[in-house]
């Protein structure tokens, strides 16, 4: 009896599974289409086609769609009639996507002539998330890149990897290039911005040169990855370029638009440290067991009479609030087109003190002088502002969060900041040191181009290019008297400014032709 139930399960399983088989083929001249994709639809069973265009795949019962996809070309879905165990699939391409254009160093080409190694991001996936810089955007949406966030503070940068780790010792962040104008940084870390140790001593800058970029304004990105596509940039392009195109005029009416956006963020996640109550059972018993000499505490012997105490991490981070808002106009005649556009966008750290704004206006004007000549500007002007804070580290705030003992109160009953001294131990306050302490660092940034196209004869055009990026930028950093204890920080007050220029020239011609 136990043999025919097993055999009879066997066979009932056996019969859930119908093997399809096939051949995959160009539809343009038969040949096989090597490591297309079929996939049983509603699940996760799929398969490859081998080196000959042919698949196998086992389909469930009542599952009868495979969807059949394969790069360059159209997705189809295919649904089997009852019983059909065999299906030749004829593809056909995506002319949409072989004649995309997409941007490169020297102009634009089809994306079926490049034969670099690129990727693209359109205004779409750039708006699909609530980012603050332009660099934020590549996390998880571009092929091949990698993208890790520096700090959590506001308007912080991400580090970017376009081509792998190219060198432990030098910078090995990719080159932006936004409208032509290669980004100027401005630093590789705080001191570099006259902040000295105020924001720690680390080598990747939590500042980021995109923030001065509204995003706004951005209508696609392409990254650049292998040596052909960054030629033109020689050296500086070893780690990677990534091309910014922003929004242009367009023939017609005027178009008014307008961007808004309400955020708020906060931290999901707390470390499980103990209150107060818990600190006092957990001292209780280590002055029992250890043989230092630790005296045992009055404060503590009755655990139960205490409360939960000062919550540290609460104390230090908040709800942050954080709002963007964009207008803008587009629109021209066929000889004329303009887009312009101005942004403010305000962001609230989830580290209390810590801020980050930005103001931003840019105008973009091409005119078609004549036939075979055409002239073009680029301009934007940015004003940004952060409030930063020493947060990481052993001298950071989040660190004297950790380790400020639970019956510690933030004030004392005065409204000074509190503090405990207890065996030639001072605990600081980290509320003090985040409303008190401040770095505060103003940026201006005027960057663009100037162009114009001439075509003395049909299909060549000569451009020529002048670009520039004047930047600015002012730190202040203050640290008022604090006395907490055994523990003092007297006055002291700094303040850098730093200036730049950059300009380039570049001339290139282009013949186009079929």
């Amino acid at each position: 009896m136990l043999f025919l139930m097993t055999l009879f399960l066997s066979c009932h399983v056996m019969a859930q599974q119908t093997t399809v088989t096939g051949t995959i083929t160009d539809g343009t001249d038969g040949s096989p289409l090597i490591g297309a994709n079929v996939l049983v639809k509603g699940t996760g069973t799929g398969s490859i086609a081998d080196v000959n265009g042919k698949f196998s795949v086992s389909v469930p019962t009542g599952k009868d769609v495979l969807v059949i996809s394969c790069i360059g070309y159209k997705q189809q879905e295919i649904t089997l009639k009852p019983g059909q165990k065999v299906v030749n699939v004829v593809m056909k391409e995506d002319s949409e996507l072989l004649d995309e254009v997409v941007v490169v160093g020297y102009g634009t080409m089809k994306k079926s002539d490049l034969s670099g190694a690129s990727v693209s991001m359109g205004e779409d996936a750039i708006k699909g998330s609530i980012i603050t810089n332009l660099d934020q955007s590549l996390q998880g949406r571009a092929a091949g890149v990698t993208a890790v966030q520096t700090s959590g503070a506001p308007g912080s940068s991400s580090s970017i990897r376009v081509r792998g780790q190219a060198t432990i010792n030098a910078n090995a962040e990719p080159l932006y290039v936004v409208d032509g104008v290669i980004v100027q940084g401005g630093g590789q870390s705080g001191g570099d911005y006259g902040f000295g140790d105020a924001l720690g001593n680390g080598t990747v800058s939590t500042i980021s040169p995109l923030s001065t970029i509204n995003p706004a304004d951005i209508v696609s990105m392409e990254i650049l990855k292998d040596a052909s596509a960054t030629a033109i940039y020689g050296a500086q392009g070893a780690n990677g370029v990534v091309l910014i195109t922003t929004k242009r005029g367009k023939a017609g009416e005027a178009k008014f638009t307008y961007d808004g956006m309400v955020a708020m963020q906060r931290q999901t996640k707390r470390l499980d440290l103990m209150n107060l109550r818990e600190y006092a059972d957990y001292y209780n018993d280590f002055t029992k067991t250890f043989d230092g000499g630790l005296k045992e505490s009055a404060y503590y012997s009755d655990p139960s009479l205490l409360g939960v105490g000062t919550n540290w991490q609460d104390a230090i981070f908040q709800t942050a609030f954080q709002h963007q808002h964009q207008i803008g106009a587009q629109g021209g005649t066929e000889k004329i087109q303009y887009y312009v556009s101005a942004g403010y966008m305000d962001q609230e750290g989830t580290l209390i003190g810590s801020n980050f704004n930005r103001l931003s206006v840019r105008t973009n004007l091409d005119a078609q002088l004549k036939k075979w000549l055409k002239l073009g500007l680029s301009a934007t002007f940015s004003d940004t502002n952060d409030d930063l804070k020493l947060a990481e580290g052993e001298e950071g705030i989040i660190n004297f969060a950790m380790t400020s003992l639970p019956d510690v109160p933030i004030y004392n009953m005065d409204g000074s900041y509190a503090t405990v001294v207890r065996e030639n131990y001072t605990s600081r306050n980290p509320i003090a040191l985040a409303m008190e302490n401040s770095n505060k660092l103003n940026r201006k940034k005027l960057t663009g181009n100037i162009y114009a196209e001439i075509s003395p004869i049909k299909n060549l055009t000569w451009r020529a290019e002048v670009g520039y990026d004047i930047s600015s930028s002012k730190a202040d950093v203050y640290r008022p008297i604090i006395d907490l204890g055994t523990w003092k920080q007297s006055n002291s007050s700094s303040m850098q400014k730093n200036s730049s220029t950059f300009w380039q020239i570049k001339n290139y011609v282009t013949y186009n032709n079929t």
